[in-house]
């Protein structure tokens, strides 16, 4: 699939590449897209004289000046190698290979930026899962949980590998043994941030795609961010917000996914925890259904899940992880037996029961029981 994207016109890409990088009012996605549908192709339109933008394009005398002095400071050429070396592919609005549901948007990006390999159906059936930097744990085995079982039954999962919810997302996701779309705020070729490398590079080695609309080497802007939520919703079939407090970035993206008419569900949360008050406000407006896992989506969304592969995961255990999954087993234990039997203190053993339930080795069940999960493969460590 890689190289098929990579044969397109050379000279009619270094437009696009062109006409994607003027900035200014009237320059944006949106109306480059509008004064394109007013000519033939992206060539005429590259090449039209001021008579032809104000007649054919009937914009002011103003725009069509401005225009041609973009057109004239800009290189294509230059930017069309730049490309080529940065090893990223690009796919311009009217490449048959651009996410048709990102057509279906106010504001497409006229060309967007991919590092690693394209398959043919990732931008078929792709669900955002998005939410706070901060997450509770609640939150964060939430989180994984949607992901690692929309990824098991076929789905994409879409997110903006910030920290938080939308890193967990991601894991989940490669845990589950499909693919993943992080759509970012800088050049696809840039990791951000930086701690998220390890995430970068294993969604890079074939388990997914990193995607942007800022050309390679692009650093991050303030502004890049909130303008790259509706890339995710954009993409997505419908989103999923697992946490959110009350001016959470996550909240954009939810508005923007109703505004765009796609399907938003929420997890509701504790109605005294920060994080869960975006959340629950989206269910209280009604702009949000309910949920209690992946497959409350799948069922309102009437897809069936197909099963892309069996994946089990091996876990090294150290310390007191490793004692308390030994202490447990298939039929449910209390907290307070775990405690009392190790002899953890409360708030640490509180700690260790969440590692292990976020690495898949462990259930929580109503009212603080514990067990062992039936597909986890477990290797201890001697130290």
């Amino acid at each position: 699939m890689t190289s098929d994207i990579l044969q397109q016109d050379h000279d009619e890409l270094a437009i696009w590449l062109a006409l994607h990088s003027m900035s200014g009012p009237g320059f944006g996605p949106k109306g480059i897209l509008a004064l394109l549908g007013r000519f033939l192709d992206v060539t005429e339109l590259w090449n039209a004289s001021k008579e032809q933008l104000l007649m054919q394009a009937r914009v002011s005398v103003d725009f069509a000046n401005n225009f041609i002095a973009r057109r004239t400071a800009a290189e294509p050429q230059v930017m069309l190698d730049a490309l080529k070396k940065s090893g990223v592919q690009a796919l311009p609005y009217n490449h048959p290979f651009y996410p048709p549901r990102l057509r279906e948007i106010h504001d497409p990006p006229t060309v967007i930026f991919l590092k690693g390999a394209l398959e043919e159906h990732d931008f078929n059936h792709a669900i955002g899962v998005v939410g706070t930097r901060r997450p509770s744990s609640y939150g964060m085995r939430l989180a994984k949980d949607v992901a690692r079982g929309l990824s098991s039954d076929g789905v994409i999962v879409c997110s903006g590998m910030a920290l938080g919810i939308d890193s967990l997302a991601h894991w989940g996701a490669i845990e589950g043994g499909g693919r993943t779309i992080a759509v970012v705020a800088t050049g696809p070729d840039l990791c951000y941030p930086s701690s998220n490398k390890k995430l970068y590079d294993s969604i890079l080695n074939g388990r997914g795609i990193v995607m942007s609309e800022y050309f390679p080497g692009t650093k991050p802007e303030k502004w890049h961010f909130p303008a790259r939520n509706r890339i995710v919703s954009g993409l997505s079939s419908a989103l999923v917000v697992v946490e959110a407090g009350e001016s959470s970035g996550a909240l954009i993206t939810a508005n923007l996914a109703f505004e765009q008419n796609r399907e938003v569900f929420a997890f509701p949360g504790r109605v005294d925890s920060p994080m869960s008050v975006g959340t629950n406000a989206l269910i209280r407006k009604s702009m949000a259904h309910i949920i209690r896992d992946h497959r409350d989506v799948l069922d309102d969304l009437q897809w069936v899940p197909t099963i892309l592969q069996e994946t089990r995961t091996v876990v090294e255990l150290f310390g007191r992880e490793k004692e308390v999954y030994e202490l447990l087993s298939n039929e449910p234990t209390h907290f307070d037996v775990i405690c009392e039997r190790t002899g953890i203190p409360a708030g640490e053993l509180s700690a260790s029961l969440t590692m292990l339930e976020l690495g898949g080795l462990i259930h929580r069940l109503p009212g603080d029981w514990y067990s062992r999960q039936d597909m986890a493969r477990v290797a201890f460590s001697a130290n």
